[in-house]
């Protein structure tokens, strides 16, 4: 079959994968927590002077 080559190279990688997505996820959902926090907290503070 074409390309069963590139696939049977790949597969050994696909944890690596698995462990980036993991690490990189809750640092997005952090950032974003933190983002929208600290904008509502501006927000705040400027409308209400």
């Amino acid at each position: 079959m074409p390309g069963l080559g590139a696939v049977t190279r790949a597969v050994p990688f696909m944890s690596f994968a698995t462990l980036f997505t993991v690490a990189v996820v809750p640092l997005a959902a952090a950032l974003y927590v933190v983002t929208s926090t600290a904008w509502s907290a501006v927000e705040r503070a400027v409308l209400y002077r």
